[in-house]
């Protein structure tokens, strides 16, 4: 134990007084931090300091509940690698779906017969194709997950036993079923509960995202609110012109914002919004300056991100990613893949494959090490004994050298008997999520066949396997899948009506395309550009009759406007 006088921050990390009290805080708390703000690495840093100053002693634990399923992982991985995996067992963190989820399927029995849904429910995205049996909503899993803890002051008790601490990080995204379930559990409890988020980065308005959640927190669980909003991501120039663009969109208690909010204009080599005659000329240019960013600046492929606001049918990011591939540049579409990787699953299958496809590759060894112990429910001398079959095994059936002309199939096959013989069943004991419906299929057939796609475009099952998991590549994603990552360089692609406010617009509508148009901004550390173009394929001729106001703000505090006709060549 280290006596809470004397702690530090973990890995020599420096924090302004501010979070620092944040971090060694007791108390209920509600935190509006700014993007880039560190959000991650406080409540990382705030588990450490629980963890290790027994606050939260052994056989108690921290319950963090997340939106995504990302952003659960990511904060989960930060905690292990700062108070390293022996404490970190003792830190659980879901979605807030999988919270729920594994209420209702290990307690519905508690339920009368007529209130219980079937044991075999599937869950869907729309209420109409609901029945409240066999189909289910997010929504109606919340709901029957707070009937159940109501019904049950045991469950209820042994919720509240097992975690002293509770972590909601997006808090801004929960929507009412959510915190009443939440509430219902941890408000007027020993528990102590830390919110965070962000009302600018509230991207969940179309999932009901709960309006003035901060004010009812406050009011409920009688917590203090404290505001960090420093961009400790981003370099000065474009730290300025964020906190200006969020400052003027959502003018707060002025002690939450930077003290120099005078619009200063931003070097256009660095940070410029660009207007391009067609599609083809648009991803033409870019994939000339990104491909510049990598060779001439030295920043990595994957530290380069390019953002959409949705990309239904790969319609934004397929030209752009042919585009990038005839200058030499690989790029991946994470929309797709990104769910897979953030699960525990996704995790194990990346690094065998990365075992499988070359000579050697220590870190994915011990992934799939400490994943196997962490699952495992025998002795040590029993788990030493598997760890070396299954290292044996994994070097049988390599597929580097000459080994790469083997084909899919092939490797499909070894993949799955390796996982059979080590990890489906220990994963599905240890993981609530894999113990009903599908998603172990889902996510082992989902990773599979990104890595198939992948092997078209790469020169080896290396390289393959090297692109799903976003090394050595430009990374796209929706603006959404973005929350909670950060690039050097970012490009802002689509600032149009017909992406933003396709539907209409009202002032609630516009103050969500804000929301949204922030976040993506806010993921840039060091060069941003914003594109849009007079005409697409999938939309034909643009309009900016909404979307302009963004724009002009835009232009307002700083960014280069550019119109880039055909026959000019992108020199910024």
């Amino acid at each position: 134990m280290i006596d809470a006088s004397v702690w530090e921050p973990k890995d020599g990390l420096k924090f302004d007084k501010k979070s620092l009290d944040i971090i060694k805080c007791d108390n209920n708390i509600s935190i509006m931090a700014g993007p880039g703000a560190g959000k991650t690495e406080i409540l990382a840093q705030k588990a450490c300091f629980i963890l290790e100053t027994e606050l939260c002693p052994w056989p108690y634990n921290i319950l963090s509940i997340s939106r995504k399923r990302e952003s659960a992982s990511n904060i989960k991985s930060r905690v292990s690698l700062r108070c390293g995996n022996m404490l970190s067992e003792r830190f659980h963190s879901f979605t807030i779906e999988a919270f729920t989820k594994s209420i209702v399927d290990r307690f519905m029995h508690i339920l009368p017969k007529h209130e219980q849904p079937n044991e075999d429910y599937n869950l869907v995205f729309n209420s109409r194709d609901s029945n409240f049996r066999d189909k289910l909503t997010f929504d109606q899993l919340t709901i029957i997950a707070l009937k159940i803890v109501k019904s049950s002051s045991t469950l209820m008790s042994s919720i509240r036993a097992t975690y002293k601490f509770v972590f909601i990080d997006e808090f801004q995204d929960l929507n009412g079923h959510q915190y009443d379930f939440v509430k219902e559990i941890f408000c007027a409890s020993q528990s102590v509960v830390t919110v965070v988020g962000d009302t600018k980065q509230a991207i969940m308005k179309f999932a009901n995202a709960l309006p003035d959640g901060f004010v009812k927190f406050k009011l409920d669980f009688k917590a203090e609110l404290k505001i960090i909003y420093t961009n400790f991501r981003a370099d000065p120039e474009l730290k300025q012109f964020i906190d200006c663009i969020g400052h003027e969109w959502w003018p707060i208690n002025a002690e939450s914002v930077s003290s120099n909010t005078e619009c200063v204009p931003l070097d256009k080599d660095d940070y410029s919004l660009l207007f391009f005659n067609d599609e083809a000329h648009e991803v033409k240019q870019l994939s000339l300056k990104i491909k510049k960013w990598i060779v001439e600046d030295k920043i990595k492929p994957e530290e380069v991100a390019i953002l959409f606001r949705a990309n239904t049918n790969n319609n934004y990011s397929k030209n752009i990613n042919i585009a990038l591939l005839e200058q030499g540049v690989l790029s991946v579409n994470e929309s797709n893949i990104q769910d897979y990787l953030s699960e525990p699953l996704g995790k194990v299958l990346i690094s065998l494959l990365c075992l499988l496809t070359r000579p050697r590759d220590i870190k994915a060894w011990e992934c799939l090490r400490d994943s196997y112990v962490y699952c495992s429910s025998s002795n040590s001398r029993h788990n030493d004994f598997e760890l070396t079959r299954m290292l044996n095994l994994t070097g049988e059936y390599r597929f580097y050298g000459e080994g790469d002309i083997k084909t899919f199939d092939e490797l499909f096959d070894i993949t799955i008997k390796i996982m059979n013989e080590f990890f489906y069943e220990n994963l599905k004991r240890t993981w609530i999520q894999y113990q009903q419906g599908t998603l172990m299929e889902e996510t082992f057939h989902g990773v599979l066949e990104e890595l198939k796609e992948a092997r078209n475009i790469s020169c080896s099952w290396a390289g393959a396997v090297d692109l799903i998991s976003g090394v050595g590549a430009v990374r796209m994603m929706t603006i959404h899948k973005s929350k909670g990552l950060e690039f050097e360089a970012v490009v802002l692609l689509g600032l149009e009506d017909y992406s933003y406010f396709r539907f209409g617009m009202t002032q609630k509508k516009l103050d969500e395309e804000r929301s949204t148009v922030f976040v993506g901004l806010s993921r840039a550390k060091s060069k941003l550009l914003v594109s849009s173009a007079m005409h697409r394929q999938h939309t034909g001729p643009s309009s900016f009759t909404h979307v302009n106001s963004i724009i002009n703000d835009l232009g307002k505090f700083g960014m280069n406007r550019s119109r880039v006709d055909k026959l000019d060549i992108l020199n910024i």
